[in-house]
């Protein structure tokens, strides 16, 4: 079966296409990764004849028209309405909790939520030359005064580090890092501090100490939060000042993230919902092999 996906801004895209391609031998899947700003629409289904499409809302236009009326193919939509007007239905829908509302059947819709991007973190290493107290990655979420006021406060309170694309105004900042270079930061650092980028996933993967600046994930309710700068100082503190208890709580946020809150799983549920089960065994099996 051959797939097609966007390199969409949409993160959930490049996950799910990064966990799929791990199992192309098993699975039968063979993924083609789409560069929409090279490469128009046309071109990209006549270069892969794909049997399965994953498309956002924003994408369906009169070249998405044509081709459904010249080839055969399923496809999955993110989108936040349901739309009559399609000249073919989607096999599924992909949607935010808060739009379930807008589709009259949900039962070929799901609402994704963030995950442990296991592709991207599973061979973190411990790098002494990247170890720190306290580490914050610069993310998704706004820049106000009270977020860069707690980033300053970490800094001059514990040994930080802080990266990320969005810049900061303070010495512990240390600018942009790839992909590998994030994973063994993570690694190497005693605790990491989420200000609402799901950072956190990926921490607890790694058995890494986290606190969350907002309500976790169902079934994480493990996970230490804090509601401002003071609540946020005293629980890095108690983390870092108790080995035993900050790698339990490690442990525990990790087995409450392998458990279900991985890119894995969300892919899995895709597969499922699509009635392709033996895709989503091969994912789940791939990654119960990973943690052998």
């Amino acid at each position: 079966m051959k797939v097609l996906i966007p390199n969409l801004s949409f993160y959930h895209f490049r996950n799910v296409a990064a966990c799929l391609q791990t199992v192309t031998h098993s699975s039968g899947a063979e993924v083609f990764l789409w560069n929409v700003d090279q490469k128009s629409m046309i071109d990209a289904f006549d270069d892969s004849s794909p049997d399965l499409v994953f498309l956002h809302e924003n994408q369906v236009d009169d070249a998405f028209n044509m081709l459904c009326n010249e080839m055969d193919f399923e496809y999955v939509l993110v989108g936040s309405r349901q739309n009559s007007n399609l000249p073919r239905p989607p096999s599924m829908m992909i949607t935010s909790e808060t739009f379930k509302k807008n589709f009259t059947n949900t039962e070929k819709v799901i609402s994704l939520k963030p995950a442990a991007k296991v592709t991207d973190v599973h061979s973190a290493k411990s790098n002494d030359r990247l170890q720190s107290e306290v580490l914050v990655l610069t993310g998704v979420v706004p820049h106000t005064p009270p977020v860069v006021d707690a980033m300053k406060s970490l800094s001059k309170a514990f040994r930080t580090k802080i990266v990320g694309d969005l810049r900061v105004d303070s010495p512990s900042y240390l600018g942009k890092v790839n992909m590998f270079q994030r994973a063994d930061l993570i690694k190497s650092t005693q605790v990491l501090v989420d200000f609402g980028s799901y950072d956190y996933l990926d921490a607890a993967y790694l058995q890494t100490a986290a606190v969350f600046g907002q309500p976790p994930l169902a079934g994480m309710e493990a996970v230490r939060t804090f509601s401002d700068i003071r609540s946020l100082v005293m629980e890095v503190k108690s983390l870092l000042n108790s080995d035993e208890q900050r790698k339990n709580y490690a442990s525990v946020i990790h087995e409450d993230t392998i458990k279900n809150h991985t890119y894995y799983h969300r892919t899995a549920e895709i597969f499922e919902t699509l009635g392709m089960k033996d895709i989503a065994n091969d994912l789940l099996d791939f990654f119960r092999g990973l943690l052998k």
